[in-house]
């Protein structure tokens, strides 16, 4: 069994509850890592990255990775929401071991994904370069209450 070290930093470009569409993995990038985290890294011979040009706000970073779900809980270790996406900019403690993979005559060390806690919770913000407009707006319990509660079999 590979060694696993804990690490914290930030998350980005979480795919922790569907597969992400290029690597067809779960994955994150554990971002901005300190001194401790790097280190840690380095003792599994994992290589980490220095953000750069349009990925300068990662800093020191690694991609994590896995086939199976990771488990995914908030500080407490309540089992976290998968509806509920974790946004770029919250903190996280991951276990990570390193892997080693060939692909096509190349070889290297990857990061593999175990768990991930969220420590503080950013949600996720898409970009929305929309304004507001006078027009249809949806009423309160019109989509979801009264469709469920017609096929629910509570009718008396």
């Amino acid at each position: 069994m590979e060694q696993r070290v804990i690490i914290k930093g930030e998350a980005m470009w979480q795919s922790l509850f569907e597969r992400n569409d290029m690597s067809d993995r779960y994955q994150i990038d554990i971002c901005n890592l300190d001194k401790d985290a790097i280190e840690a890294l380095k003792s599994i011979d994992v290589e980490v990255k220095k953000g750069e040009g349009e990925k300068a706000d990662k800093g020191y970073f690694v991609t994590a990775k896995t086939k199976r779900l990771p488990k995914v809980t908030d500080s407490a270790r309540n089992p976290w929401p998968h509806k509920m996406v974790v946004g770029n900019g919250s903190i996280i403690k991951c276990s990570v071991s390193g892997y080693d993979w060939s692909y096509q005559k190349k070889t290297g060390r990857g990061c593999s994904l175990n768990s991930v806690m969220v420590i503080d919770y950013k949600p996720f913000e898409g970009q929305d370069d929309l304004d507001e407009e006078e027009g249809f707006v949806l009423e309160d319990n019109t989509v979801e209450n009264d469709v469920i509660d017609d096929l629910d079999g509570d009718e008396l």
